[in-house]
């Protein structure tokens, strides 16, 4: 009897363990969500590198604006058309310093990034902030607004 009684707390304990881990993480759905914006933006830099339309159809939203970090102000339209010419091109993109910031159905990162790259044919700036606004669409999560300043201090 002794035996049944400690094999039944044992199975009691690693199922009230278990339960509190799933509790933990689906406590902190604002995590998931960090994960989910990191994972896109990541995408984000390899179909900008890579030129990849459909990529790029699917991350921005139909309304996006992005102000690049050389001041030129582009729609989802003018950002696919520029990269799908040519006109703007990557060799490069790594960011750091990354901040994911949500608010419900919407999320803000902020950043810095160190680029390489060519705005018809003139450098972009190297060195730079970002802040990304994203927002929740119809189940997915799709980038509203971009927004680069040149990042001379290097702080």
């Amino acid at each position: 009897m002794r035996q049944i009684f400690s094999i039944a707390i044992v199975a009691l304990s690693a199922a009230a363990i278990a339960s509190g881990q799933q509790q933990n993480a689906s406590r902190d759905p604002k995590a998931v969500v960090e994960q989910v914006i990191r994972k896109l933006d990541n995408e984000r830099i390899q179909a900008q590198i890579h030129a990849d339309a459909a990529a790029l159809q699917r991350i921005y939203a139909d309304d996006f604006i992005g102000v690049g970090p050389s001041g030129t102000v582009r729609t989802k339209p003018q950002v696919i058309s520029d990269f799908t010419s040519g006109d703007l091109k990557f060799q490069s993109i790594t960011t750091d310093d990354v901040r994911v910031r949500v608010y419900g159905d919407a999320a803000v990162e902020t950043g810095r990034s160190t680029m390489d790259g060519q705005d018809k044919d003139k450098a972009v700036p190297h060195d730079t902030r970002f802040t990304r606004v994203w927002v929740k669409q119809h189940g997915r999560w799709r980038l509203v607004a971009n927004h680069y300043s040149s990042n001379t201090s290097h702080q």
